[in-house]
């Protein structure tokens, strides 16, 4: 990016786009958005995975009772929102820190 232009590329693509539409790490939209369907779709799998692993644990070994089903199924809803949303930014991060989600371009030839 020159200074003073309007215009510049995608670290993630590498399209160019007006530095207006990029975000403060110079991603486009359209990256973004990847990022953010990629990061939703490993959240709801580790949050489901947490809240699964411990509805096991609470009924093999804890043997909840009928008095406090209420908190137990707070307790698993309160794992995945939190399990999901804490993978949800590590799994961006990840793709932000390694550079792009944007396939590289493939010209036929091995490298």
């Amino acid at each position: 990016m020159r200074f003073g232009s309007s215009e510049s590329s995608c670290r993630s693509c590498a399209q160019i786009y007006p530095a207006s539409d990029l975000d403060r790490y110079l991603w486009c939209p359209s990256c973004r958005n990847k990022v953010r369907r990629r990061g939703a779709v490993w959240a709801r799998l580790v949050g489901i995975t947490a809240s699964l692993g411990l509805a096991g644990y609470l009924y093999l070994w804890v043997h909840p009772s009928s008095r406090f089903l209420l908190f137990y199924f707070l307790t698993l809803a309160m794992t995945y929102l939190l399990t999901s949303r804490i993978a949800m930014f590590v799994v961006q991060g990840y793709y932000r820190a390694r550079g792009g989600v944007a396939l590289p371009p493939t010209d036929g030839a091995a490298r």
